[in-house]
């Protein structure tokens, strides 16, 4: 677990944990040590972002997976846009138009339960 190191007198970072405090010159004992917490993402900002495809969940740092569903997304939609032009888009082009939207809603949801499920990390 990484922790910062303060000086105990004045509170200043320290770099270097065995040297003298830079701010005030007093003898680093290196006993004083401060953990750093990540902030907690909100889950409805989230949601919020997960309306444009992906952005949601590179809010949430899932970078991947937003990715994921951006290309799955556009993906749908540039497969069913060339199904629409033949015979077989005029018999399917109802099931294919709602999988992308059932993707994107699907999107926003997770977005909001993985922000919901996922603890901060210590840093």
């Amino acid at each position: 677990m990484a922790a910062e190191v303060l000086c105990g007198r004045c509170g200043a970072l320290l770099t270097n944990p065995t040297a003298p405090c830079p701010r005030c010159g007093s003898p680093a004992s290196g006993a004083y040590h401060r953990p750093v917490m990540a902030q907690r993402k909100n889950p409805w900002a989230a949601a919020a972002l997960a309306t444009i495809p992906g952005c949601g969940h590179f809010y949430l740092g899932h970078n991947l997976k937003g990715l994921g569903f951006i290309v799955g997304i556009v993906g749908f939609q540039l497969f069913d846009l060339g199904l629409d032009a033949s015979v077989i888009g005029l018999s399917l082009g109802v099931p294919l138009e709602l999988g992308p939207g059932a993707l994107w809603v699907f999107s926003i949801v997770d977005a909001y339960r993985t922000a919901k499920h996922v603890e901060p990390a210590r840093v």
